[in-house]
């Protein structure tokens, strides 16, 4: 199946729908509501989402409600089991997406504060606190204190309606922050985007940078940004088999994974395809063999396009979406 998030908001959609994956598969959704969370929680602005076993955790981005809610449960049906953090830990504001390592930790995006924040896991995984701010971002020499839990900081350490955080020097791994209005009307405009782990390293997307950057996800350790490109806008990412692609305007890149354990990490991203539909905002493989491949557009008319594996040959596949696509991912049935 095919699970997709929405812009959402008072006009727009604020549940997952699910589709059949593959190829003669209907075009009409499995459900439209594999999220049930009765009176307990208003969903608002769903975002990243990511599965682990029985259990999904989803993004609640809007201003209002700033979670990552944890669901359990199988096939096109998750129950609430809890709330894994809200914005009661000021790193936590609009949450856009989020990774797990296999030690219970999670690093949580944010585009209000522009900082990932670490979060130590309990056991059931239901629930999370806020970690301790990384080790390297603490032997910095910097004025002032970064926002608990922090753990990839904000080059700019002054942004509005956030407490105020150390500003960080060109080369210190500070992901960079674009704003609109002035005065009283200024507000973060574009800031952090996805975050994803694979082969013992952190890669975080620097929206405003253009980028995406690379960190030791032990001690948050800046190891730099990627080359290749330029990436227009990026947003996305993916991690399939050695290779990370990244989703930016209407375009899709990809590059090999650095090798696990290399002390200089390097990515070099490389046009993969470009779309003509709008701009993306995600793709998904499903687990046929060899794959098609999906990419949901955003902008225009909010689509899918279904492709093979190597994101070519990209034809509409579901013509019309209820609302625009803000994250779509393959859950097995």
């Amino acid at each position: 199946m095919i699970f997709v998030t929405f812009h959402g908001g008072s006009a727009g959609k604020n549940n997952i729908y699910a589709y059949a994956s593959g190829k003669g598969a209907s075009t009409k959704p499995l459900s439209t509501k594999v999220l049930q969370v009765g009176s307990k929680v208003k969903l608002d602005e769903l975002r990243g989402m990511t599965l682990a076993g029985p259990l999904l955790y989803v993004a609640n981005g809007s201003k209002k409600t700033s979670s990552v809610l944890t669901f359990q449960g199988s096939g096109k049906s998750y129950q609430l089991k809890d709330t894994l953090i809200s914005n009661s830990l000021a790193s936590v504001d609009h949450p856009f997406a989020m990774a797990f390592d296999e030690s219970s930790h999670c690093f949580v995006s944010n585009q209000d504060t522009n900082v990932v924040a670490i979060l130590n896991v309990d056991k059931n995984g239901e629930k999370a606190k806020g970690g301790a701010i990384s080790s390297y971002l603490q032997g910095l020499k910097v004025k002032g204190k970064f926002l608990p839990a922090t753990f990839v900081a904000s080059k700019n350490g002054t942004l509005p309606n956030v407490p105020a955080a150390p500003n960080l020097k060109s080369g210190q791994g500070g992901l960079k922050v674009a704003f609109s209005g002035t005065g009283p009307t200024l507000k973060v405009q574009n800031s952090v985007r996805d975050v994803a782990l694979a082969n013992g390293f952190l890669f975080v997307v620097d929206e405003p940078g253009g980028c995406v950057r690379i960190y030791n996800p032990a001690s948050g350790k800046y190891y730099g940004k990627s080359g290749g490109g330029p990436l227009q806008s990026p947003t996305h990412l993916l991690v399939q088999g050695e290779m990370l692609f990244v989703c930016a305007g209407k375009e899709i890149w990809s590059s090999p994974l650095p090798k696990t354990k290399s002390k200089k990490p390097k990515l070099k991203f490389q046009s993969v395809t470009t779309v003509t539909a709008g701009d993306i905002s995600g793709i998904a493989f499903d687990q046929e063999d060899p794959p098609n491949s999906y990419v949901a557009i955003r902008t225009g008319t909010p689509q899918i396009l279904m492709g093979d594996a190597k994101l070519q040959n990209l034809q509409t596949w579901i013509a019309k979406l209820p609302d625009s696509p803000e994250f779509l991912i393959y859950a097995p049935e």
